[in-house]
Formats: C-alpha cells, sequence, structure tokens
C-alpha cells in the first residue's frame, strides 16, 4: 500500500515539472513571437483556432488552465487578438476567461470535482465597484468608450472571482507559487536583456530608450510588477531559511536549491528594477525592504537581515559592472526630492546660462540645445562646449496639471464620475500618442466609476492592509510574536508588503487594469 502511494505522489510531481516546463516554454514563446511581429493574430479565424484549442483545454483540466493563466500574468503588452477586432486580448485574459466559461460549464454538467465558493461580503462591495463604472458611463463625454472600458472592467473582476475560485488556503497559493516565480523569472531576464541590448546599439524592443519596460507597454507599469515580485520573493525567501533552519535541512536538498533560485531571482529583479528608472516603483520598492528589515530586526535574525543587505549592494554593483544604463542613476534619485534634473547641454561658445532653466527650449536663446550622453563624444568632436545645468523636473509640472485637472473633474462630477478612459478625453495624449490618465489610481477611480466606485476599492484595500495588521497587533498583544512563524504570519507578512508594493507606486499611477493586482486582490481576500 505503501509503495502505491508513493507511486501515485511521484507521478504527481513528475506531472507538476511538466507543467511548469510548459508555463516557462510558453512564455518565452509568446514574448518571442511578439518580437518577431507574430502577434497579434492577423486574421480572425487563427484568433478562433487558438481560442478554441485553450478552451478545450481548459475544458478537459481547468486546473491547469488557471496554471498557465498565473503563469502569464506579467504578459501585459502581447496582444494575441487581430487588430480588426478593435481590443486587445492578452494571453493571460484569453486563459482567465476560457477557465471562467469551462468551470462554469463543468458546474452546470455536475463534472466539477469540487464546490464553488459562497459569495462574502467582500464579492459584492466588487459588484458595486463594477457598477459603479456603468452608472459613470451615463456622465461620459464619449459614452461608447466608457462602456467599452466598464465591460473590460468587468471582465477583471471576473479574473478575481477566477482567483477566488482556485485559491482558498495556503495549500493552494503553494500550487500557484512556482508558475508565477518561473515565468516572473523570463521576464526580469527579458527586462534586463532589453536594456543590455540598448547599451550596444542591438535591438531591445523598448518604448522608451534606454528604460527596460519588459512585458509592459511602459516601464512605469514594470517597476510595480517588480515591486510587487520582490514582496513575493522577500516572503518566499523568509520561509524557505526557517524551514531549512527548522528541518534542520542541508545544502543537498531541493529546498536548498529552491532557495537558492529565489535569491538569485531577489538580485536580478533588484538589477530590472533599476533599469527601469520607475522612481514611483523604487519608492515602493524602499518602503517594502525597509518593512522586511524592520521585520527581521525584530525577529532578531541578523542573519537574514544581512543577507538582503548584501543581495541588494549585489545587485546595484551589477549594472555598473556589466555596464547596463546610461542614466544618471545618483541625479534620477536626487532630482525625487529636488524637483531639479541635471542635464548636459553643448553651447556653441563659452556663456553663462542660469540655473536652473524652467524648459529646454529656453537654451534656444543662449545658441545651446540639449543632447543626450552618447552625444558628448561627437559634440565635442565638433567643436561644441559642453556643460550640465539644471532643469526643473518636468514630470512634476505635468502631474501637477494633470492633478488640477483631475480634481476639477471631480467636483463636477462628484457622484457617478466621467466613465471609465473618458479622463484621457480631457488630459489629452502623450508624446507616444496615448491617452493621458490621472497619474493616480485613486483619482482615476473616482473619475471612471464614481462615489461608489472609489469607496468600494477603499474598502477592499482598507481591510486587505488593515487585516494584515491586526495580525500581527494581536501576536504582540498576546506576548507571541517571537515565536516562530507559522503559515499564516508568512500569508499575512506577504499581505502588508504587498499591500504597500502595490498602493505606493499607483499613488503616481494608475494601474487599475493590470492583471496581477486582481490577482493579488483574490489572493489576499482568502480566509483560511
Amino acid at each position: 500500500m505503501m509503495a502505491q502511494i508513493k507511486e501515485i505522489v511521484n507521478r504527481i510531481n513528475t506531472l507538476k515539472y511538466y507543467l511548469l516546463v510548459f508555463n516557462i516554454a510558453l512564455v518565452i514563446f509568446l514574448i518571442i513571437a511578439n518580437n518577431v511581429g507574430f502577434l497579434p493574430l492577423k486574421n480572425i479565424g487563427d484568433f478562433l483556432f487558438v481560442a478554441g484549442i485553450t478552451f478545450l483545454l481548459a475544458l478537459y483540466r481547468p486546473g491547469w488552465s488557471f496554471l498557465f493563466f498565473i503563469g502569464t500574468i506579467a504578459l501585459e503588452n502581447i496582444n494575441l487578438a487581430p487588430e480588426d477586432i478593435g481590443l486587445s486580448i492578452r494571453p493571460y485574459q484569453l486563459l482567465g476567461l476560457v477557465t471562467f466559461l469551462a468551470v462554469g460549464i463543468r458546474h452546470m454538467g455536475g463534472r466539477l470535482n469540487f464546490k464553488l465558493p459562497k459569495f462574502q461580503w467582500t464579492e459584492y462591495i466588487l459588484v458595486l465597484f463594477v457598477l459603479g463604472g456603468f452608472l459613470g458611463s451615463l456622465n461620459a463625454l464619449n459614452v461608447e468608450l466608457a462602456v467599452k472600458h466598464s465591460i473590460i472592467i468587468t471582465s477583471f473582476a471576473l479574473l478575481y472571482f477566477l482567483v477566488r475560485i482556485f485559491i482558498r488556503n495556503l495549500e493552494d497559493i503553494k500550487k500557484i507559487v512556482p508558475f508565477f516565480l518561473t515565468s516572473s523569472f523570463v521576464v526580469v531576464i527579458y527586462s534586463i536583456w532589453q536594456n543590455w541590448q540598448f547599451m550596444r546599439g542591438g535591438n531591445h524592443f523598448e518604448v522608451m530608450p534606454g528604460r527596460a519596460n519588459g512585458t509592459f507597454s511602459e516601464s512605469d507599469w514594470l517597476g510595480i510588477f517588480l515591486v510587487f515580485l520582490l514582496s513575493v520573493l522577500y516572503v518566499v525567501a523568509y520561509n524557505f531559511y526557517c524551514k531549512m533552519k527548522l528541518l534542520k535541512l542541508g545544502v543537498k536538498t531541493f529546498m536548498f536549491g529552491y532557495s537558492c533560485f529565489v535569491w538569485f531571482l531577489i538580485i536580478l529583479t533588484w538589477v530590472a528594477l533599476i533599469l527601469t528608472v520607475a522612481r514611483s516603483a523604487w519608492l515602493g520598492t524602499v518602503l517594502i525592504t525597509f518593512g522586511m528589515l524592520l521585520y527581521l530586526l525584530l525577529k532578531r535574525n541578523a542573519k537574514l537581515f544581512f543577507m538582503f543587505i548584501a543581495s541588494i549592494l549585489l545587485s546595484v554593483a551589477l549594472v555598473y559592472l556589466f555596464n547596463l544604463t546610461n542614466f544618471q542613476l545618483n541625479n534620477r534619485i536626487q532630482s525625487t526630492a529636488s524637483g531639479e534634473q541635471e542635464i548636459t547641454i553643448a553651447c556653441q561658445s563659452e556663456i553663462e546660462i542660469p540655473s536652473p532653466i524652467g524648459d529646454v527650449v529656453e537654451l534656444n536663446a543662449y545658441d545651446c540645445k540639449h543632447i543626450n550622453l552618447e552625444d558628448i563624444e561627437r559634440e565635442m568632436l565638433a567643436g561644441s562646449i559642453i556643460k550640465k545645468i539644471y532643469r526643473k523636473d518636468p514630470n512634476v509640472s505635468i502631474r501637477q496639471e494633470i492633478y488640477v485637472k483631475s480634481f476639477d473633474e471631480i467636483k463636477n462630477n462628484l457622484v457617478f464620475g466621467i466613465g471609465w478612459g473618458n479622463i484621457s478625453e480631457i488630459l489629452g495624449k502623450d508624446e507616444r500618442g496615448a491617452g493621458l490618465n490621472s497619474s493616480n489610481i485613486f483619482l482615476e477611480i473616482w473619475l471612471g466609476s464614481g462615489i461608489f466606485g472609489i469607496i468600494s476599492f477603499l474598502i477592499l484595500i482598507g481591510y486587505i492592509l488593515g487585516r494584515g495588521k491586526l495580525f500581527f497587533f494581536k501576536k504582540i498583544r498576546e506576548g507571541k510574536f517571537l515565536r516562530q512563524d507559522s503559515g499564516m504570519d508568512f500569508f499575512y507578512l506577504f499581505v502588508v508588503l504587498s499591500s504597500v508594493a502595490i498602493i505606493i507606486p499607483n499613488l503616481f499611477n494608475a494601474g487599475i487594469m493590470l492583471g496581477f493586482l486582481w490577482v493579488w486582490m483574490g489572493i489576499s481576500l482568502i480566509k483560511n
């Protein structure tokens, strides 16, 4: 009997590894196909064929398709749908929606081998959030656009419910972590490769040259994802350390190898995060790292504390050692506090220029121009005089203008908002032709779904963050904080760190339509 049980366990583990390898291969294939122009698919027939095959997989093994959904959650700039359809369908959206549909069909046919979860009060709050978007559409400048975006928000809400169906306890979380981390590893490597290529004059596929954006449409979105990824990695690394210490596992065990992979990924994630040059993400990273280090100090775990410090220092060293960026990172950090940027200019003669200037257009009056660092040598050979001066950070004034206009719209449309996507009709477009958003997730939600949406979102976010803090406050009050951490300790540490990782960067961005945000919300609200 024991031999049969052991054989079953071995088969299950073998299948899990095959699925994991397929997940990695799928992510790599999709990234390459997107870069060489195979995606989006060229006609509706090809798309329906891919969707049909995916649906059959979901119908046959909905658990497998859910794992692949988790594995592709970071592929934000990959579109499967033909341009003729007029909308973008990312791989995780297709996988998530067909899995949701397959679960419904199997449930109605009595072939679902688990019970569906019951609605909790948080799910009703989310329904109110979605409803707020449709109500806001009635008040929109562009009703068609608002309704379209409201349907997209509804699809994200369905992904939340999908997560709630499959993730109900800590054991379920353990099953998806390897799929999330391995696919994230591919995304991180690709992001670093982008800057490696840029610095060496190769094809880099970056939206903004010199700033890695990986599988996201812009660097700031990648930055938010990487901060969230770090919050996961910090907790997983701490969890493995505690387990190995408790069980006295050596270097020849599987867990040691898994732990080494996690630490390697922490280092690479820090490198990629630096290469995004996304200051909002850097701020979020500083806060979650400070929180993790403080937790370790309170736990009197000096060894792990210094391991985290060493990994961060090594990451910074690798950026300079392999010459992965030409951004002046110190200047980038300094400008966050001072509101001024150091820039390089080329002048035709020696002349005094007042510093800081308001805009580079002012340089024309002095027969000077703003140049990139890689142009310095060429300008010097041409006889130009190279100087460094300061200018007022244009991002500060742009954001101030966006916030003022956003607040004005909220004042005028306090209850219903103006519908999802309509703030771009007022703010205009950026230099790439993409519509501007409110640069703040809370403003974006209020504008998109009115007071119903913002109150719903604040309740959900406040509840997630609050339950994590209350868990640790209770342990401290009962004198149990210094005891060996258990599964729920690791879970609530993740809840607190990941909440900060999501909220802080989104104070300067509006990432409500990032898939991993909805996955995080579904996981953070599990009850068991």
